[in-house]
């Protein structure tokens, strides 16, 4: 093999992985949101509750580019397949924009301090988040390291 062939063939084709790049940044905003709401709720105050809310706020704008990556992966590199951990994923997926707008347009009408009842629903629907992003990493860890 000469020196040009073999030039060419270690040359190395970056390719950038969103869904990858994508993926982390859910887990991590769903997570402090949960650390938030759960200082807000020993203490009480109401920065803790403002900074959980924003939070969930940040990861739901994140999730939905991260969900449409993934939809994208499993189309492209997955081809469409429909074995159970897709089917688990795109579900648990689903589930999580739709608790996460719930939860932002709930906070947004009734603010959490008004009722008692209310903020530990909301304390139930940002942990219920951050179970879900364990579950999607649970899949996609699977996915890529068997």
């Amino acid at each position: 093999m000469g020196k040009a062939e073999q030039k060419e063939q270690t040359k190395l084709i970056y390719k950038v992985h969103w869904h990858v790049l994508f993926t982390h940044f859910p887990v991590s905003f769903f997570l402090l949101s949960t650390g938030f709401m759960v200082l807000h709720l020993f203490t009480r105050r109401s920065c803790y509750e403002l900074a959980a809310f924003l939070s969930v706020l940040a990861g739901t704008l994140v999730l939905i580019p991260t969900t449409l990556s993934g939809w994208l992966t499993w189309k492209g590199s997955y081809k469409g397949m429909r074995g159970k951990m897709f089917i688990y994923k795109i579900r648990v997926a689903g589930g999580m924009i739709f608790l996460s707008i719930a939860l932002i347009f709930t906070r947004l009408i009734f603010h959490p301090e008004l009722h008692l009842v209310w903020i530990w629903g909301y304390a139930g629907g940002i942990l219920l988040l951050l179970a879900g992003a364990m579950v999607e990493g649970f899949y996609g860890g699977r996915l890529n390291h068997r």
